[in-house]
């Protein structure tokens, strides 16, 4: 409190004091929050022993009891499958020789030498990202950090055993430091990246540091889990020497005959985010971490005993860091590794520590399933306890008839269950899980059931496709055909047992939580039957969208293609929509006195769309809501056209023509339209333009060239008589003749003089800048925003449309995706017939495009909306799938990604024959006279081209094991090569051609193309081609 006696100064010094003080308390209380910030799960994927593949399994399989134990399986140098040991059991994972290396850019010689741990990891970072819904570029975004437990190195261990070959990547191959760093380079993930080795404790310590770093700012998400796969005998042996294996092959958790440990094989990783993020961002939680403890047991009696006190204080320690009461907590999953001297010990610190309370706490150990997974021991067991959370339940612990007598549980809460048992229904529901690493480093975490998900909410106005009823929108995609096709199989086994709303989230989780790939598919339907019908349907062979392919043009429709209650749909579900045509709207009301919104909904008979001023601006108002729905969906073009008054509509979606004056444009054009041709008529005939204007010439009368649309598309337009006397003449030469259904002789003689009128109405009107590239089709080409004069828009009234130039001009630019913006397509015939002209007079432009539209006459909005997403998704356009459907409102269970795995493995070789091994590019050789004589032969430059082309494309395809060659265009760095494969590949190129070429185009995501470019001018100049080493 201020003294009363003080000046005015030193009360505002005090005041500014207290400011400052209470900004320092608050400060302080945020820090305080931070540090004990819960940390939430939410995405989760596992490898388990007995074929548990995801979350969904291990569950199964836990509740039912099984033990996955089983006899020891191996063939010489850890060979996967090999011939049962007799008395030796472990619980061993099925397929650790497979792996999808080229899904992650990895060559088919680097996987051979990649160990098993670290391909289970990407594998199993990849399906948690899944289950999270998150899509994996969103962790580049922001710092992801990777913590990884991980110690066996069996594989390492064979290649150095001296019977395997040394090569360069045999070090990263078999690092353990690599698992995380290798996680980290591929997904490209920029948070810490760290490798814990702490022996069975690993995970749990990894999980740890994880929850640090997220607290402390060192990473908005993190990828933690374990990893260990057993592959040498010597390695049981030595384990053996330290820890009591059973020799029965059952672990038995705190019983009376508990006998020894089991080794196993596992992995598990967990996606983390701060808990008050994941409830920013509306995800769906598995559990929360709301605290972590390490430690480790000091000088006890033996480096590898276990010490009652360490860890009595590491749960209490965990506890306090979770601010929670241990009677809270209902489940422990233990450490429990089924020795007759650990379990005592462990059981003496759950007793102290967990031991009273009202509520009973069961304690299990997964290690009585599956045997100890050692660094992935603590990361499966905090997954057990995550669904123990989830489900409700305690799995019963399997082998234990009889408490071991060292434990004494008598007078505690503590009991270990013997069936699948109910957890209490307790106001608050915790769980904790133990990792006890044997050189003394030990872990404890303190879980708490998830939040209730909130429901997510519709935008305004927008309609949900959640509730069902809307049509379903189903985008799916792969890395290669194989996988396409067994995605969409799996898809439509799991839609087909879905109801109208379940089937809505699932599109939705589809769209917004997987990371599109170049393989796509996109069926649509009013239902999920219609759904699982198309996918069953799909073709197995898929086309792989060109890259050149993905630059966007909008085209905007004329005059014509208006049709009553055109905007009622969009109007009533597109809030996009709507908000763009109401601005339009009130324009055009100050304007014309007439309402915008009223004619785009009026009921049939009712509209004024007849007229040329409400069909223009109306059509106008409509194609720029559109623009903006596209837009908001990702499709953001490089460059617009328009057809004839669709320049003016173009021009104001390019930012060159503001709302007000495109909108005092249009209504000066319709108006001198009416007053100049109105009477006349217009026709489309077959022809080209060269044999259209010799009949324009015989017919006399005021006729002309209105628009040239395609190769053989002319509409003639002028006069009733002369139009009917040229269409005529055409149809005599064989040609299809149309007569337009308009009462207007647009861009016709009967305007001779309208131009210079509207020129001189628009005089003051000045283009701006702009933001997006023209294409006039009053020139035919590209235009500046200075070139669109008061004349030049003279010229776009009276002018020929040359449609067809500008199409042709855009595809010579690199557009190769082309949407037409209107109430129904008009233009995509002709659009497509120049596109196929251009390809056929051998240029690469107008090959492999994509013309489609908006809005069909004939169908619902959505629905037609809903077909050209699709071609736009399966054309490879990246597509805002956030803005297009809404969140899920519950956890929507897709299936993973399809590995499409095939065999890696060391390959094995005597002694004498690895003296004079040398590792090198691993890939087909050429055919004996194909590639190396092209070099020679009298071919030509295109020639040799080509023979060169196909030549690195296969060496490519065999080396990253794809299914099919890489584009011709694909850059070397997209494909995911590593700069010493691109070397390699360099030197065989070199050594096959018998030339040099620089290094340089290689390292700087050279294509197949250019590559076989350089090389065929190196070949023609008899010497290294140019660029530069």
């Amino acid at each position: 409190m201020t003294p009363p006696t003080a000046t005015k100064d030193q009360r505002q010094l005090l005041e500014q004091a207290l400011r400052q003080l209470r900004g320092v308390r608050a400060q302080l209380a945020a820090s305080e929050r931070a540090k004990h910030e819960p940390i939430a799960v939410i995405g989760a994927a596992v490898r388990a022993p007995g074929g548990v593949s995801d979350p969904d399994s291990l569950w199964q399989l836990l509740a039912t009891g099984t033990d996955a134990v089983g006899p020891e399986a191996g063939g010489p140098e850890g060979h996967r499958p090999g011939e049962p040991r007799p008395g030796r059991y472990a619980g061993l994972l099925s397929e650790v020789d497979g792996f999808d290396a080229g899904f992650f850019g990895i060559s088919a010689d680097e996987a051979d030498h990649l160990d098993p741990q670290q391909r289970l990891v990407l594998e199993a970072a990849w399906e948690a990202a899944e289950d999270a819904g998150l899509p994996v570029e969103r962790l580049r975004e922001r710092d992801t950090g990777v913590f990884l437990g991980v110690y066996n190195h069996d594989y390492l261990g064979l290649q150095l055993s001296g019977q395997a070959d040394i090569t360069t990547y045999t070090a990263p191959g078999g690092a353990n430091s690599m698992a995380a760093n290798r996680l980290s380079y591929l997904l490209d993930l920029h948070g810490p990246s760290v490798a814990v080795d702490t022996a069975c404790s690993s995970s749990l310590v990894a999980l740890h540091l994880a929850c640090r770093a997220l607290r402390q700012g060192d990473c908005d998400y993190a990828l933690v889990g374990g990893v260990n796969v057993i592959l040498s005998e010597a390695t049981t042996q030595a384990t053996g020497k330290v820890l009591p294996i059973a020799p029965g092959g059952r672990c038995r958790t705190f019983d009376a005959e508990a006998d020894g440990i089991v080794r196993a094989e596992g992995c598990g990783v967990l996606l983390l985010e701060r808990a008050s993020d994941a409830d920013r961002h509306g995800r769906h939680v598995r559990a929360l971490i709301r605290g972590t403890a390490v430690n480790h047991n000091g000088r006890t009696n033996g480096l590898t005993a276990p010490s009652p006190p360490a860890q009595t204080r590491l749960l209490r320690r965990a506890l306090a860091d979770a601010a929670a009461d241990p009677a809270d907590v209902l489940y422990v999953e233990a450490h429990g590794t089924g020795t007759r001297l650990g379990d005592p010990i462990e059981a003496e610190a759950l007793r102290e520590v967990y031991g009273a309370g009202e509520e009973p706490c069961a304690v299990g150990s997964v290690k009585t399933n599956f045997g100890h997974q050692e660094a992935a021991a603590g990361i499966i067991g905090l997954l057990k306890a995550m669904l123990v959370l989830q489900m409700g339940q305690v799995p019963p612990n399997v082998h234990f008839t009889r408490l071991n007598p060292e434990i004494d549980l008598q007078g505690t809460r503590l009991t270990v269950p013997t069936k699948l048992t109910d957890l209490p229904a307790a106001s608050r529901r915790l769980a904790a899980v133990s990792a006890m690493g044997f050189g003394g480093a030990n872990a404890h975490v303190v879980l708490e059931a998830a939040p209730p998900t909130p429901r997510a909410e519709a935008g305004p106005g927008r309609a949900d496709a959640r509730e069902g009823g809307t049509p379903l929108l189903l985008p799916l995609s792969a890395r290669s055909t194989g996988a396409l096709a067994a995605l969409a199989a799996g898809y439509a086994d799991r839609l087909a047992h879905l109801g109208p709303a379940e089937a809505a989230e699932f599109c939705a989780a589809a769209a917004r939580g997987r990371t599109h790939h170049a393989y796509r598919l996109c069926p649509g339907a009013a239902d999920a039957a219609g759904l699982v019908a198309q996918l069953r349907a799909a073709r197995t062979e898929f086309t792989r969208p060109s890259p050149a392919a993905r630059r966007v043009a909008f085209v905007f429709s004329g005059q014509g293609t208006q049709w009553e209650g055109m905007g009622r749909e969009l109007l009533a579900t597109q809030p996009v929509v709507r908000a763009e045509v109401e601005k339009c709207d009130e324009v055009i009301r100050e304007r014309v006195g007439w309402s915008v919104l009223d004619q785009l909904t009026a009921p049939p008979g009712e509209s004024r769309l007849h007229e040329t001023e409400v069909a223009q601006l109306s059509m106008a108002a409509l194609q720029w809501g559109l623009a903006e729905l596209w837009r908001s969906w990702g499709v953001e073009p490089y460059a617009v056209a328009g057809h004839s008054m669709g320049e003016i509509v173009a021009a104001r979606a390019a930012g060159i023509l503001g709302r007000e004056e495109a909108v005092d444009l249009l209504i000066a054009r319709a108006r001198l339209t009416e007053e100049g041709a109105r009477g006349g008529a217009m026709a489309s005939l077959t022809l080209p333009l060269a044999e259209v204007e010799p009949l324009l010439a015989e017919a006399g009368g005021r006729i002309g060239i209105g628009a040239v649309n395609g190769p053989r598309s002319t509409v003639v337009s002028g006069d009733p008589e002369a139009v009917a006397r040229v269409e005529a003449a055409a149809a005599a030469l064989g040609a299809k003749t149309k007569r337009l259904s308009v009462g207007y002789a647009f861009h016709s003689p009967l305007l001779d003089g309208a131009d210079a009128a509207l020129a001189a109405e628009v005089a003051s009107l000045t283009p701006r800048r702009g933001t997006t590239q023209l294409y006039s089709t009053v020139t035919g080409d590209r235009v500046e925003p200075a070139d669109l004069t008061p004349a030049h828009w003279g010229r776009n009234l009276r002018g020929t449309v040359r449609f067809r130039d500008a199409v042709a001009a855009l595809a010579r630019d690199g557009v190769g995706v082309f949407v037409e913006v209107g109430p129904h397509p008009a233009l995509l015939r002709d659009l497509g017939a120049t596109l196929e002209e251009r390809a056929e007079e051998g240029g690469t432009a107008g090959a492999g495009h994509l013309a489609t539209g908006s809005l069909r006459r004939d169908r619902p909005a959505t629905e037609a909306l809903h077909e050209s997403l699709a071609d736009l998704y399966c054309a490879g356009l990246r597509l805002d799938w956030d803005a297009i459907w809404p969140a899920p409102r519950r956890q929507v269970a897709l299936p993973t990604y399809p590995w499409q795995r095939r065999r890696h493995w060391l390959r094995m070789r005597p002694a004498a024959e690895l003296a004079t091994a040398q590792g090198s590019f691993t890939a087909a050789p050429a055919e004996s006279g194909t590639a190396a004589e092209a070099a020679g032969a009298a071919l030509s430059g295109a020639e040799i081209e080509a023979a060169v082309t196909d030549f690195i494309r296969d060496q490519l395809a065999v080396a990253l094991e794809r299914e099919e060659p890489v584009p011709v265009d694909g850059r070397l760095d997209a494909l995911g090569l590593t700069s010493l494969l691109i070397v390699e590949l360099k030197n065989r190129i070199e050594r096959e051609f018998g030339t040099q070429v620089p290094l340089r185009p290689f390292l700087e995501g050279g294509s197949p193309a250019s590559l076989a470019r350089l090389v065929a001018q190196a070949l023609h100049d008899g010497a290294p081609a140019a660029g530069g080493q």
